[in-house]
């Protein structure tokens, strides 16, 4: 079989085409990711049953599904309740600190206003969806916000 020099120039320009378009983008950072969205919302509820060994769903409250999470890149952030309060004393917006692990895998979260603090591991992490899981005393949940 005969090649022509046209030929083989066709085919590298294949190759490199096809080669290059199978490279990855640059990936954000974990942290990039969670600053990246203007509001994370809160749209799973899953508690794991030993019994079974399987996550079970729990309901969200719509008083839940309208608050909005804001990680801000200063290693503030802001919890707001949305337009449905759960409990109409709490005030309408709370502040705290988060921080990530130096491998990125745990993430943990501080409300200044409550006081309630608490870490999880990152299960999924991307530009519009997080997956924690905690373990509060054995009970292990799992949290799943999307922006």
């Amino acid at each position: 079989m005969k090649f022509s020099i046209k030929t083989l120039l066709l085919l590298l320009a294949v190759s490199a085409v096809s080669v290059t378009a199978c490279k990855k983008d640059d990936e954000k950072s974990a942290e990039d990711n969670l600053t990246g969205a203007s509001c994370w919302k809160q749209t799973k509820s899953e508690t794991y049953n030993p019994l079974t060994s399987a996550w079970e769903e729990d309901v969200v409250d719509a008083c839940d599904k309208d608050d909005c999470t804001t990680f801000n890149s200063d290693k503030s952030i802001s919890f707001d309740e949305g337009a449905t309060k759960c409990d109409p004393a709490d005030p309408q917006t709370s502040t705290g600190t988060w921080a990530l692990s130096s491998d990125g895998k745990t993430l943990t979260l501080n409300d200044a206003t409550s006081g309630i603090s608490f870490s999880g591991t990152i299960v999924e992490l991307s530009s519009n969806k997080l997956v924690i899981e905690i373990d509060i005393l054995g009970f292990k949940s799992r949290l799943t916000w999307q922006s």
